[in-house]
């Protein structure tokens, strides 16, 4: 299944203070798994481990400061 959502490429990866924004709701972006909602985020910062249900390879956990993801909404 092809996504039609149009996603603002031109956004660059998020930094520290925009790590520490992210909370459940959150719409990502991510290179490999496309377009994703935060389920849960846990941790201290810098290690926030975030729960995220992505289009393309379902429910995944990453760690925020090596996941490269670009915040949508």
């Amino acid at each position: 299944m092809v996504s039609t959502n149009k996603v603002n490429t031109q956004a660059a990866p998020i930094d520290a203070a925009e790590i520490k924004s992210i909370k459940e709701g959150t719409v990502v972006q991510h290179d490999k798994f496309g377009k994703g909602s935060v389920l849960a985020v846990e941790g201290d910062f810098p290690n926030l481990k975030a729960t995220i249900n992505f289009d393309i390879g379902g429910q995944k956990q990453l760690l925020l400061k090596y996941a490269k993801l670009k915040i949508i909404v």
